[in-house]
């Protein structure tokens, strides 16, 4: 049995891979590998306290 929702989904606006963003102890969020400085999609999920929950926000949104 495997876990889908522990891998993000490509991204929902351009289909580009997403990745996952660590910032400080308790701060992660999802967004597209070609977000502003690395591209041009503006796509990123919402900031959760811990990897599983913004992959579940990230996935959420489309």
């Amino acid at each position: 049995m495997s876990d889908t929702s522990a891998s993000p989904k490509p991204c929902y606006k351009c289909g580009a891979p997403a990745e996952l963003v660590k910032a400080g102890s308790r701060r992660f969020w999802v967004q597209c590998t070609r977000y502003a400085g690395q591209g041009n999609c503006s796509a990123i999920g919402p900031q959760a306290d811990n990897k599983k929950e913004a992959v579940a926000g990230w996935n959420k949104i489309r």
